[in-house]
């Protein structure tokens, strides 16, 4: 600590005068008017959400054909951008413009993404139109496969992937930023309800954006699709823009920083990491996160089509696939949170996460029962299963986010655990869709059995993922984890 001093360090406060943010002055009351006008704003994330991954994935893979491989990289592509959103953060806090910390990141980067679905929507009729596959067998040993000789224009191609960065780049520099933006906004005893709210929104988005979509393009065609791509970015621009207006005070021009924040710019941020991985129970709910993260978005893009290519379920069903979980998603949470304050020693965000992770087992387990036996009522059992499973799974993985984040590093903890659950998000629908299409070649296009062998593997990780659960203590976390001196002693050597 000494050596810190010497070194120009902060002097020795308490952790909670060191967690104090520049913004703790400018937080004023969030009624909870305000509160449902900022959940808005996730009603809109939730329909471009489901707009890429439920609409265009299934319309790219059964309607026309295309391998979903490809789909899979592309939707995953602003996941693996999720780094960027540490410095997009950190920018937010140093660098306002205009007087805005957070605005015009958050604004910029929606702009960027309702650009980019009017791009794809185009692109993706270029490429339909010119999509004329010529099958041809080839022959790998004694496996026969099939591929596709004309895979579609390169100038539809091209929209497509540049839609699909300008949508990634967008996404990564406004989520961080409006997490930020709640943060700055509400005092602290009010965060808490304010996420929850937040979050509640999002989920409710889906389930709303698949009754929108399933009526707003029941059977695929040309006009039903681009008219869709049009008017949806509109609906979330105005969303979007509508639930900030008003959320930031501008800040004045010459405001003093606190020394804490200062010194804290100034550390390297590989350094803070080091010494926040070393606690063995980050290390251990790191793993947790990632592992049922991944496990869960594994069947983000295969889901609608796997009810399409199995069943023969037609676009307006497999599109009210996200209103069906969606809904007992809603459930879930509200049951979760219900039962937590009312028996709350039996009710935890440990007990919740285990509840949530097997009732997600027992899914995916009947997912392969229901692809291999042919079983159709199956689908909509699990649909609400999986639904359950993930609102007891959100609530109690939230809330050891929160528990496992120390209010002196509260930035640090959140940017950690938001990169790991974004990147496992992307690794899930990448490994979805390469596994799917790997078993395809396998097994010579039997679809029942490939797409079990994507539900198996799920199965499993979320199984494994219980013994990282099982090991996951809070008050080893409390003790073991640094203090904020030893964090800024060490950053400066």
């Amino acid at each position: 600590m000494e050596l810190a001093n010497r070194a120009g360090a902060v002097p020795a406060v308490d952790a909670d005068s060191l967690a104090m943010p520049k913004a703790e002055s400018r937080a004023r009351s969030l009624s909870l008017l305000s509160n449902l006008k900022l959940g808005l704003f996730h009603i809109g994330s939730s329909m471009a959400d489901i707009l890429a991954t439920g609409v265009w994935n299934r319309v790219m893979i059964k309607e026309l054909g295309f391998a979903a491989t490809p789909i899979a990289l592309l939707l995953a592509l602003r996941y693996f951008l999720a780094p960027l959103s540490v410095w997009v953060g950190r920018r937010s806090d140093t660098r306002p413009i205009w007087g805005y910390h957070r605005l015009p990141y958050v604004w910029s980067g929606r702009l960027m993404m309702v650009a980019s679905y009017v791009l794809l929507g185009v692109a993706t009729l270029d490429l339909a139109g010119g999509y004329n596959p010529a099958l041809k067998p080839f022959s790998l040993g004694h496996m026969e496969i099939t591929v596709t000789a004309n895979a579609g224009s390169l100038w539809g191609w091209l929209g497509v992937v540049v839609a699909l960065i300008a949508f990634s780049v967008g996404s990564t520099f406004s989520g961080t930023t409006f997490l930020s933006l709640i943060y700055d906004r509400t005092p602290k005893p009010q965060r808490t309800r304010a996420v929850s709210v937040v979050w509640f929104f999002l989920i409710l988005g889906f389930a709303v954006s698949g009754i929108i979509y399933s009526r707003l393009l029941p059977s695929y065609s040309r006009e039903g699709f681009l008219s869709l791509f049009l008017i949806a970015p509109l609906i979330m621009g105005g969303l979007w823009f509508f639930s900030l207006v008003g959320e930031e005070a501008r800040v004045q021009k010459g405001s003093i920083k606190r020394g804490a924040e200062s010194a804290s710019e100034a550390h390297s941020f590989w350094q803070e990491m080091r010494t926040v991985f070393a606690s063995r129970q980050t290390r251990l709910f790191f793993f947790f996160l990632a592992l049922t993260t991944m496990a869960f978005y594994a069947q983000d893009v295969i889901l609608e089509p796997f009810a399409a290519e199995v069943f023969g379920m037609p676009l307006a069903t497999t599109n009210r696939f996200s209103t069906y979980w969606g809904s007992m998603t809603l459930l879930g949470i509200v049951v979760s949170l219900l039962a937590s304050r009312r028996f709350p020693q039996r009710v935890n965000n440990i007990s919740l996460s285990r509840w949530g992770v097997v009732t997600l087992v027992i899914t995916f387990a009947l997912f392969v029962i229901c692809a291999l036996a042919h079983v159709r009522g199956l689908v909509t059992l699990n649909l609400i299963l999986m639904g359950v499973g993930l609102g007891m799974w959100t609530v109690g993985s939230l809330g050891l986010m929160m528990d496992m984040t120390k209010v002196w590093g509260a930035g640090l903890y959140l940017a950690l655990w938001t990169v790991c659950s974004t990147l496992a998000r992307g690794a899930g629908i990448i490994v979805g869709g390469t596994v799917l299409d790997t078993a395809l070649a396998v097994s010579g296009g039997q679809m029942a059995a490939s797409y079990s062998v994507v539900f198996v593997l799920q199965t499993v990780a979320f199984g494994i993922s219980l013994i990282f659960l099982a090991r996951i203590n809070v008050s080893e976390f409390e003790r073991e984890t640094p203090h904020p001196e030893s964090v800024f002693a060490a950053t400066m050597d």
